[in-house]
């Protein structure tokens, strides 16, 4: 993550969150990401009222909504999206490889979340975020990297889900 790493308040980041033990990372890296949800849905919404809107969702069964958003997606995409792309840069080896699994992860997760150009971008990012905590899960073990991810994008989704579907508030 050298390149990465270069400016000095990723360097800080970094260094707080290889700090923490599994629980103390994973809290972090729960409020950081919704955090990250948050202001990403503000300015979606700023930038276009229905940015955020998945228009193939809208009218479905709440609880098929559900099972799609808060227990598929967080499996699959974790599984290509992390663990598939990021796996495969890493065997591949190079001087940035930690860098180029971020990068290529976050725009394969962004292309495929592109419901509109906006949130195609913000997908883009949150991709890179969910990539970056994949890669400081990963030096407990591949594994947990992989299920840590994957309930975190649950938790997310299950959050956005709640506000969305049962406090009936758009985020």
């Amino acid at each position: 993550m050298s390149a990465f790493l270069n400016f000095k308040i990723l360097k800080r980041i970094y260094r707080f969150h290889t700090t923490r033990n599994k629980l103390g990372l994973f809290i972090t890296a729960f409020v950081v990401l919704y955090s990250l949800t948050i202001i990403l849905s503000i300015i979606g919404n700023c930038l276009q009222e229905d940015a955020l809107t998945v228009k193939f969702l809208e009218g479905k069964n709440p609880l098929w909504v559900f099972f799609l958003t808060v227990i598929l997606a967080p499996v699959v995409e974790t599984f290509i999206f992390q663990y598939g792309i990021i796996e495969l840069s890493l065997w591949i080896r190079s001087r940035f490889t930690k860098e180029i699994a971020i990068i290529l992860s976050a725009l394969v997760f962004g292309m495929e979340h592109g419901y509109n150009t906006i949130y195609m971008v913000l997908a883009i990012i949150m991709g890179a975020a969910l990539a970056f905590y994949y890669l400081l899960f990963k030096k407990y073990t591949t594994g947990f990297a992989v299920a840590a991810i994957m309930v975190l994008h649950a938790l997310l989704n299950f959050v956005n889900f709640l506000i969305n579907n049962v406090l009936d508030v758009e985020i």
